[in-house]
């Protein structure tokens, strides 16, 4: 009995302790590689956050009208002003965030460089060729890893040997290209924001070609991953992100990398494993010292108990043999608690069973949206309807039909999403207390579907629709009364073998689909759908949705949702199918989709996603809830952009017109000329110049003139004749008559009353 108990106590320790070691190891494992992961994801996270915010500022830089009048003009003496706005568009960039070191643009058509140190002529820059080598790039932009010794003109004014270079063809838009922009970051700098604790592990990140762009050991940089010494050779990373386990030098080590999918660069992690695993060998032998204390006590324990055992047991034999000792009161032992125990057992018989019966209405519930969905052979719906004894009040109903209930909406009701699932209980309750259960089938939920199979005794079709209809609407009334919730309930056709269900069930779902025309709280039978007509093809509102996108396009809320109404009344009214109606909406929410990206506008300036986008106007189904989600998600946030977009342009545009009428004013000069020097039509520009300033571009320079004139009469000795000769008068009476109009004096009688 010694043996048996120190086998019975020590092997139970041994086994627990061992699996203990290795789930705590392997856990330990787990949740280091997964933080490594995590530490590489949010490496690559910070680097392309400062990335992409100098792609979009740089190219938002080469794409501004700054840029194309500099492209389009030589940068010399002349040009002073539009080099400083230059200057100053580019300054935007180089800012601490971006860590962006220097800007080089260049312009081979006019000649011209500009970086930091100034401007200059690319036909006399030691660097020319070393520049424009990067015209022959097969992409328009590409993140590139400059070696500073390369150029005899420094890219780089710190010590580190390379640079990370954002580079551009110029211009953006055009197909010929004579123009590139370097957008320069120190490779050293990116080390700043990576805070590394272990100094066992090493962090680096290489670029397509497998060249280190980044490690915390700047002679690393610009070297080949083939050159580390855990990468003997070219090594291919074929999945975008996972840990890879190598050796060197008899060493195992774990790499962890993952692939941008914005530059294609791969940010790496190399950590040995047996720095990874000292924390699973403490666990180890924490675990062997307490299994050895454990297995000691266990020992001690079974030898002094052994002896205590062996009475109660030879007792217990005695009493089956029916000695006398049954009068003896038996101590508490082992055989007692074991007696216990059974009893125990049968006391959790009840128990037991109410659990058997719970799962036997989920396997139930099972069959059921099997049998719905047309997973199911007729020999297994045979089988299965004897086996849960649905078959008993089946067999005597004449006519079925599939019932589909759905909550329509919560919205401006009292309740919260998150009271959806109460609800949907509350709901299937009051309908099987409705229904008795001889005529049903117990109900299941398909999501948010209540699907009921009733069935009808009565041979005569017309009197089993006047009953359903008379079900449904006492339904439809119960759920009213007792939540305040609307509810829509689809009507299948009839049917008499049980194997028809999953049509029927279909059946009920596409007539819930019309809800979108009948609006909410309806009962739809599936016969009463095109009143038992084909379907006929409608016109997609084209026209309309063209007024609609031009409404958006200038800005004009009231339009675009009068519009917008209108299409939703052709849309819904005039096509029938419910597939009709998604269609068509899919088609308006693309289209939209569509005016936004040629627009240039981002999801994240809209607030949404594109995924989300779909799914919300998917789960929708009222015409209403349709025409307000359009309005909010796409229409007003798409007016809002093109509206602050037309204003500021209108207010560049006013600005410009009044410099060159302060520099013109003494010439002829009239509104033809300042549009064909800005590029517009000139009843355009009137136009916006009047929304702007409420004057004409004649009364403008009229005013401008006057005020001039009556500066030179009062700070001048100008004659009459000089002024009206130098503001253009064909004679100095007409510039007489024309003082005398507005100011009610002659120029002389100005001057004189001015200068006393």
């Amino acid at each position: 009995m010694i043996l048996f108990g120190c086998v019975l106590s020590i092997l139970p320790v041994v086994f627990v302790g061992s699996f203990s070691y290795i789930q705590s190891s392997k856990q330990v494992q787990e949740q280091v590689n997964h933080a490594e992961i995590q530490f590489i994801k949010q490496l690559n996270s910070n680097i392309e956050q400062i990335l992409i915010t100098v792609n979009h500022t740089l190219t938002n830089l080469l794409d501004s009208t700054v840029m194309d009048n500099a492209l389009e003009n030589p940068l010399d003496a002349s040009d002073f002003q539009l080099y400083n706005n230059l200057r100053s568009e580019i300054g935007h960039l180089q800012s601490f965030d971006t860590m962006v070191e220097d800007v080089i643009i260049m312009n081979l058509r006019q000649d011209w460089l500009i970086k930091n140190s100034g401007i200059g002529r690319l036909t006399e820059h030691p660097d020319q060729e070393e520049f424009l080598s990067y015209l022959d790039m097969k992409q328009n932009s590409s993140w590139v890893l400059l070696e500073n010794g390369d150029f005899s003109d420094s890219i780089s004014s710190g010590s580190c040997p390379y640079t990370i270079s954002l580079v551009k063809k110029m211009p953006i838009v055009k197909s010929g290209k004579y123009g590139l922009a370097f957008a320069n970051i120190p490779a050293c700098n990116l080390s700043d924001m990576i805070n590394n604790e272990r100094e066992a592990e090493e962090v680096m990140i290489i670029n397509e070609n497998q060249q280190l762009v980044f490690h915390r050991e700047s002679a690393m940089i610009g070297t080949s991953l083939s050159d580390h010494p855990v990468f003997d050779s070219q090594f291919e990373f074929s999945d975008s992100s996972g840990q890879i386990h190598m050796e060197f030098d008899n060493r195992p080590y774990t790499v962890t990398y993952y692939k941008s999918s914005f530059n294609n660069w791969i940010y790496l992690s190399v950590i040995s494993i047996d720095h990874l695993t000292k924390e699973s060998k403490k666990i180890g032998w924490f675990t062997l010292i307490i299994s050895l204390s454990i297995i000691l006590i266990s020992f001690i324990f079974v030898w002094m108990t052994t002896k205590r055992l062996y009475s109660p047991v030879n007792k217990l034999v005695k009493s089956i043999r029916g000695s006398d000792s049954e009068q003896q009161e038996r101590p508490k032992n082992e055989v007692q608690v074991i007696e216990d125990h059974i009893k125990h057992l049968f006391s959790s018989k009840s128990k037991l069973e109410h659990e058997v019966r719970d799962h036997l209405q989920q396997i139930r519930s099972l069959f059921l949206n099997r049998l719905f969905i047309g997973n199911l052979r007729r020999a297994e719906i045979d089988e299965k309807m004897n086996y849960f004894e649905l078959d008993r009040h089946s067999k005597n109903w004449k006519h079925m039909t599939v019932l589909t209930l759905q909550v329509d909406t919560l919205d401006n009701t009292r309740y919260e999403l998150k009271d959806l699932e109460l609800l949907l209980f509350a709901v299937s309750n009051i309908v099987e207390e409705e229904i008795a259960v001889s005529y049903r089938f117990p109900t299941v939920w398909f999501d948010r579907t209540l699907v009921i199979l009733v069935g009808s005794e009565d041979e005569d079709v017309d009197q089993v629709n006047s009953d359903i209809y008379k079900l449904t609407e006492t339904l439809k009334t119960l759920v009213e009364r007792y939540l305040d919730l609307s509810v829509s309930i689809g009507i299948s056709l009839h049917f008499q073998e049980i194997k028809q269900a999953s049509r029927a069930y279909n059946e009920g779902l596409e007539a819930l689909k019309h809800r979108i025309k009948l609006g909410k709280s309806v009962i739809i039978p599936f016969s009463s759908i095109n009143s038992g007509k084909p379907s006929v093809i409608y016109e997609y509102p084209g026209r309309t949705e063209l007024e609609l996108i031009d409404a958006i396009k200038i800005g004009d809320q009231e339009d675009s949702l009068k519009y917008l109404r209108i299409w939703m009344e052709i849309a819904i009214n005039k096509m029938q199918s419910p597939s009709g109606y998604q269609i068509s909406l899919m088609r308006l929410m693309n289209n939209l989709l569509i005016v936004k990206q040629e627009a240039g506008i981002s999801f994240q300036q809209i607030g949404a996603h594109e995924a989300s986008l779909y799914e919300e106007l998917l789960a929708l189904h009222m015409s209403e809830e349709i025409e307000e989600w359009f309005k909010e998600r796409l229409i007003s946030p798409l007016i809002r952009i093109f509206s602050d977009r037309r204003d500021s342009q209108y207010r560049n545009l006013s600005e410009e017109i009044i410099d060159m009428i302060e520099n013109h004013f003494d010439s002829d000069f009239t509104l033809e000329d300042c549009a064909a020097k800005l590029h517009y039509n000139a009843n355009y520009l009137g136009n916006v110049f009047k929304k702007e300033t409420n004057y004409s571009f004649s009364e403008y320079l009229s005013n401008y003139r006057s005020q001039m004139a009556k500066q030179w009469l009062m700070e001048t000795d100008m004659t009459i004749k000089e002024i009206a000769d130098r503001l253009r008068y064909n004679n100095s009476q007409n510039f007489i008559r024309s003082f005398r109009k507005q100011e009610g004096m002659t120029p002389g009688q100005y001057r004189i009353m001015k200068r006393q």
